[in-house]
């Protein structure tokens, strides 16, 4: 595990080697193994990236851990944080969306 903290973003930018899982690990459960090692709520830590390399079994992630999640909205994009949610509340999230969309073209016709 690597850290390094970023004043200017407010977040704790960590490396992280997962063991023999490429494969069988998703980004919620890496992002809950993190938070555990960190001791810091599941809430704040969002993954970037987890990349398992060919011919190899481990798994290299990248995961930002927010000092606050008021600077996590201002800094990640929307769908960065949706995807950690369940599939019923991302549902939910894309339907308002479209609805909102569609009043929006009516109201523009």
């Amino acid at each position: 595990m690597r850290q390094v903290y970023n004043p200017l973003m407010k977040r704790t930018e960590v490396e992280y080697l997962f063991k023999n899982v490429n494969g069988k690990l998703n980004r919620k459960q890496a992002a809950e193994v993190v938070s555990k090692e960190l001791g810091k709520p599941a809430d704040r830590v969002f993954p970037i990236k987890l990349d398992g390399k060919f011919g190899s079994t481990d798994v290299l992630g990248l995961f930002y851990v927010y000092d606050d999640i008021s600077a996590s909205k201002l800094q990640l994009k929307r769908y960065q944080t949706i995807r950690l949610l369940p599939k019923d509340e991302r549902k939910k999230i894309q339907e308002e969306r479209r609805k909102k969309k569609s009043e929006k073209k009516v109201e523009r016709k």
